[in-house]
């Protein structure tokens, strides 16, 4: 995933308060929608207002048990350096975050296990079973030197991985639609288009989903995806 930026167009942006990387991804949304007298089909851009479903997920919709944690054969080291990351908590992480979150006294030596209840800005990387999907925190990196930017999770070997059981009426909002071809977003860039938990599933199978996760009694609760073309 590629954010190209440009600071000089953006002062107008700066002005009225509008976050550098949302306008940089309206500019290239433009720019992607419309060239004069092109035969080519373009993308439709449907934004609207995320809704804001009242259904909580439910005990008794949700998956009979939790991840049973995996044994490790070794030691993980559980860097400190975390301690000084902001920690998952139910307030909304800064969609482009440059420093990961943490979930102070997890213990990843007792193997892959749900973050803490809250909002984690992470990648669904993919499907343990049927039911239950592997995440890692993500941050956002800007490379100052070519005006770019990409999401990425933690290095190999870090011991940062969660999995939890996706909730049976969990809510998915998709950035690109539920047939993947379209775009469908706020002013945010974060997905409105509802989808169906069977479409979460195949999408996190895949893994490159990046989202804000909902963790809530142990269970993926909802998932918003980040616009991250």
């Amino acid at each position: 995933m590629t954010i190209f930026t440009d600071f000089t167009t953006f002062g107008a942006w700066r002005r009225v308060g509008v976050p550098v990387a949302l306008a940089v991804s309206a500019l290239s949304l433009a720019a992607c929608s419309g060239s004069s007298g092109s035969a080519e089909p373009t993308a439709t851009v449907t934004v609207t207002a995320p809704p804001s479903p009242s259904d909580e997920p439910s005990p008794e919709a949700s998956p009979s048990s939790s991840p049973s944690p995996e044994p490790s054969s070794t030691g993980v080291f559980d860097d400190p350096a975390d301690d000084d990351w902001p920690p998952i908590s139910d307030k909304t992480p800064p969609i482009f975050g440059e420093v990961f979150q943490s979930d102070p006294g997890h213990d990843f030596t007792k193997g892959i296990s749900p973050s803490r209840d809250g909002i984690v800005r992470g990648e669904l990387r993919t499907m343990q079973d049927a039911n239950v999907a592997e995440y890692v925190p993500i941050k956002f990196v800007k490379d100052p030197s070519s005006g770019q930017g990409r999401f990425e999770g933690p290095k190999e070997g870090d011991a940062m991985a969660f999995a939890a059981p996706i909730a049976k009426n969990v809510v998915f909002l998709s950035a690109v639609g539920c047939d993947g071809k379209d775009q469908t977003i706020n002013n945010q860039y974060v997905g409105t288009q509802s989808c169906s938990r069977d479409k979460l599933i195949s999408r996190a199978v895949k893994g490159g989903l990046y989202a804000l996760i909902t963790v809530k009694n142990h269970q993926i609760a909802k998932v918003v995806e980040i616009y991250a073309p």
